[in-house]
């Protein structure tokens, strides 16, 4: 055996080897992605809810990994800053005081943010008992981790969670990565149960956004009860400050509209900043929204003025009578 031959054997075999370790982490992640999707936790050591002046108030805000206002997620600050925000958060969701939470852009074991389960710690800082964990992004190379997605944090229990798939910006992404997907939530209030849809749609794509708004509308014609959708839809209505649309298929917000399952406020474009959601300290559009049944009386609607994020959380109250009580019966 010649020299040539021996040195090219021993690179091959690096080679190999090499490969090896890059590969067998990234396709275990992927495989393991399947049975990671969804995960519902409980908290004994926190109380229950019960709001007893018949209003049911619910929030939706997209922490964009608790990097504050970086443009990038490997930008958000030394793991102390990080820690100090993501504290700042848990006061803010306090603050609010909602019954329920749809978080957007959470991390639950990634590397920029130093394999913080986010959604754990907010529940358990901010008071929620319950909580559910959706991963839309799922993979990990080398020693570098990319998991995250939506969570629901709840003062009542989540009986029943389930994952929903939104069309993929394109199926090579889906296969590496992963995609972005609906966390379909079932909670008890006091005896009665409602629907609610945790959703972050594709931000590259207004056509994707669309697809995924007939995903929803499907899912809410088809349940007998009060359903809630809440979130970043990446979308706003038409004549909207910034709204797009697709010439093949049209506005998300306007597809979701034209079912007439939901109500949304406002109904008309903002006439001040301080009412937009995004970006939260240069406000130029409503991409956060949370959807209503149509029978449900919305009490009070706001977007709280915090610079914690590149979004701006947004809450309702409603009237908890007039949501159950006069809720579609049974087809």
């Amino acid at each position: 055996m010649n020299v040539r031959t021996t040195l090219f054997r021993r690179i091959r075999l690096i080679a190999i080897i090499l490969l090896a370790i890059v590969l067998v982490p990234y396709g275990f992640s992927r495989v393991a992605s399947s049975w990671r999707r969804l995960s519902v936790h409980t908290s004994r050591d926190l109380p229950a809810g019960k709001r007893d002046n018949g209003t049911f108030r619910i929030a939706c805000y997209n922490i964009a990994h608790g990097r504050g206002l970086a443009t990038s997620n490997w930008r958000g600050g030394t793991a102390e800053e990080r820690n100090t925000r993501l504290r700042q958060i848990a006061d803010l969701l306090r603050h609010i005081d909602a019954d329920i939470v749809v978080l957007n852009e959470v991390d639950f074991d990634s590397s920029w943010s130093s394999s913080t389960n986010q959604a754990r710690y907010l529940a358990k800082q901010a008071g929620y008992p319950y909580w559910a964990e959706q991963r839309n992004l799922d993979f990990r190379v080398l020693t570098w981790k990319w998991r995250f997605g939506n969570a629901v944090l709840s003062r009542y229990p989540i009986v029943q969670a389930s994952v929903v798939d939104l069309p993929g910006f394109s199926a090579v992404e889906t296969f590496f990565a992963g995609k972005k997907r609906i966390l379909n939530c079932t909670i008890e209030l006091n005896g009665d149960k409602v629907r609610v849809l945790a959703v972050h749609l594709c931000h590259r794509s207004e056509a994707i956004r669309a697809r995924s708004a007939e995903v929803i509308t499907e899912i809410a014609s088809s349940d007998t009860g009060a359903t809630i959708v809440a979130g970043d839809f990446n979308s706003s209505p038409s004549g909207f400050p910034n709204s797009e649309s697709d010439t093949a298929w049209g506005n998300a917000m306007d597809i979701l509209d034209a079912s007439a399952l939901f109500q949304r406020q406002p109904e008309q474009p903002f006439g001040s900043p301080a009412e937009l959601t995004y970006h939260s300290t240069q406000p130029a559009a409503t991409i956060d929204w949370i959807l209503v049944p149509k029978h449900c009386q919305i009490v009070e609607y706001r977007v709280e003025p915090s610079a914690l994020s590149d979004h701006r959380p947004v809450v309702a109250d409603l009237s908890l009578e007039r949501m159950m009580n006069e809720a579609p019966s049974p087809k």
